[in-house]
């Protein structure tokens, strides 16, 4: 086991790390490639020592504080805004300096939502910790975007070498493995979806076929939607991270043309044969509601899901469009390990978990996020 960023010899892991990472400008972090001999790992190491802001992709601090304050605000609902966005803030003051930042996570393509290698067993976990532990022990280690419908024995391996399961999200999950038979197929809102594609002047664009200035307008289209009306802590991909995506492969781009040849919208899928997920979707918000561009884009992204035969993480967010066209919601975790860290750090990670089983999680199951 060993650190292959310098290796002279190309692989898509090595070449992502090189290419594409630099490329996000609201992630600060250093990048390495973790070679087991059987497999190669993008890791993100943090020392906890950048300023407030870096993406939630890499900084608990940001995920479970800044970026839950945001989301607060968009829930709608006043009475309860003032009391929970104060938690927020209460709680990223502590956790910032508690170091929580202080972390090295495994598998972390720096997306929304990471998958893991198809016929990935976790057998080798052992000896990954063993390695992480020695090279990094004042770190707490983590794996991200888990949830028990695709990673549940996984989960419970990390959780046989001591990694505790910190809530983080509600995500949807889309069963496609019955093809055109697939259930979320049957749903209404998904027949009028179908309906609105077999009569739009859109056609789909190969992400192959796009010039620099297309890019630049997916780059854009992403912007709109994920950082201006979401949030700016949003992952900032830029041109370079697109085209490393689309020239090496990990990253399967498809755009919305108007007859007229401009690009209104664009999904980009990320997967490993049994999972896929859409790190990248983005559309002209500026253009009429009626155009139905988002609706578009879903009935790609489930219409790919079942021509392939997978399963479908659509990611959080939009939860009852979401929910109208069978998306099932599960719970996903953060599984980390820190219990070689001083009991103080340890408390800090402890109590998150808890405060976030208690509080987080029946607020995301009651009011349906």
């Amino acid at each position: 086991m060993r650190w292959a960023e310098a290796d002279p010899v190309g692989d898509g892991v090595t070449a992502y790390v090189r290419d594409a990472a630099p490329d996000i400008a609201n992630v600060r972090t250093r990048m390495r490639v973790l070679d087991t001999g059987t497999r190669r790992w993008p890791v993100s190491v943090n020392d906890g020592d950048d300023p407030p802001g870096n993406g939630y992709v890499v900084s608990p601090c940001t995920a479970y504080a800044r970026y839950a304050d945001a989301e607060i605000v968009r829930l709608g609902r006043p009475a309860l805004t003032w009391p929970l966005r104060a938690l927020a803030r209460g709680l990223g003051l502590w956790l910032d300096r508690a170091a929580l930042d202080r972390l090295v996570t495994v598998n972390n393509w720096l997306l929304s939502t990471n998958v893991y290698p198809a016929g990935w067993d976790g057998s080798d976990l052992p000896a990954i910790t063993r390695f992480l532990l020695a090279e990094y022990p004042d770190h707490a280690l983590a794996w991200r975007s888990l949830n028990r419908q695709a990673n549940g024995a996984l989960m419970e391996r990390l959780a046989s070498l001591g990694y505790l399961a910190v809530p983080s999200r509600q995500v949807y999950l889309f069963d496609g493995r019955d093809g055109q038979d697939a259930a979320f197929l049957r749903h209404h809102n998904t027949r009028l979806d179908a309906a609105l594609w077999r009569h739009t002047p859109y056609r789909v664009v190969d992400g192959r076929a796009l010039d620099a200035d297309g890019l630049q307008r997916v780059v854009d289209l992403y912007g709109r939607l994920y950082l201006d009306k979401y949030s700016r802590l949003n992952p900032q991909y830029g041109v370079r991270w697109m085209a490393s995506g689309v020239r090496d492969g990990w990253l399967d781009l498809r755009a919305l043309q108007a007859p007229e040849g401009r690009i209104d919208g664009v999904v980009g899928w990320f997967g490993n044969g049994d999972w896929l997920t859409a790190p990248v979707v983005g559309y002209d918000t500026a253009l009429p509601a009626s155009l139905g561009l988002y609706r578009l884009i879903t009935r790609l992204c489930l219409q790919e899901t079942a021509q392939r035969r997978c399963r479908l993480n659509f990611s959080s967010g939009a939860a009852h469009f979401k929910r109208l066209r069978g998306g099932v919601p599960d719970i996903e975790y953060t599984m980390v390990k820190v219990d070689h860290l001083p009991p103080a750090r340890q408390r800090v990670w402890r109590v998150l978990r808890a405060t976030l089983e208690r509080v987080a999680v029946p607020l995301m199951q009651r009011w349906k996020l």
